[in-house]
């Protein structure tokens, strides 16, 4: 496990991600990601070799590299992308927790923290995904976020909540959400089983990488 030596305060929000944290949609953005790399004519890369790319860089770094040319086509990959969601929703209930979230999601609750979802996926996919998986646990969820606006709603929802930033910490699995952390203020705990790689999310400075959902309360007590 990875820590920084900050000394948290009482947290009592925990702010989750979607795909990638709670649902294991990863199998289903793969394809897509590779179909959208294939209309950007992307074809000097494998399959594996695109996905590594999107696991290990910002969006900065591949919109730099290989995938400079996406720059001009930036409004078509956002509409495949949306379009993408909308396919995922007519599928959801295919999609499988990872291994652990349903019981650290309980073991919170039983503990006093406040569950939150804030993802840019659907609001109507995630909250079917939470009631077909017996997961009605959360005191908010927020979906369809802009996939760069995710700062935005965070600030939103700290100040809707008359929260201090001490008091909420955010789990998540990709490079855009340590940014979107860093630029509101927050602590992120970032999962080694989801979109990036930890040393990616450790690369761009993220507070916490965990291994298992279990270690999630483990540096809450601490």
């Amino acid at each position: 496990m990875y820590y920084n030596l900050f000394l948290m305060k009482k947290i009592n929000f925990v702010i989750f991600d979607f795909d990638g944290t709670i649902a294991n949609t990863l199998p289903f953005s793969f394809q897509k990601l590779l179909e959208i790399a294939k209309l950007l004519q992307i074809n000097d890369l494998t399959d594996k070799e695109i996905i590594n790319e999107i696991r290990s860089k910002r969006y900065q770094e591949l919109l730099k590299g290989r995938f400079k040319q996406s720059w001009l086509k930036l409004p078509v990959v956002i509409g495949l992308i949306k379009n993408m969601q909308i396919e995922l929703e007519k599928t959801i209930e295919k999609i499988k927790l990872f291994s652990g979230i349903k019981k650290i999601l309980r073991d919170l609750k039983k503990n006093g923290y406040k569950l939150a979802i804030i993802s840019s996926n659907r609001k109507d996919s995630i909250d079917k995904f939470i009631k077909f998986n017996n997961i009605e646990v959360f005191d908010f969820v927020h979906g369809k976020t802009d996939l760069f606006g995710k700062a935005n709603y965070l600030e939103k929802f700290i100040s809707d909540f008359k929260l201090k930033k001490t008091e909420v910490i955010y789990v998540g699995d990709e490079v855009r959400d340590v940014e979107a952390c860093k630029k509101v203020g927050i602590n992120m705990i970032g999962v080694s089983w989801g979109l990036c790689t930890a040393k990616a999310l450790k690369k761009n400075g993220v507070d916490y990488i965990i291994k298992n959902p279990q270690e999630i309360l483990q540096i809450l007590n601490n």
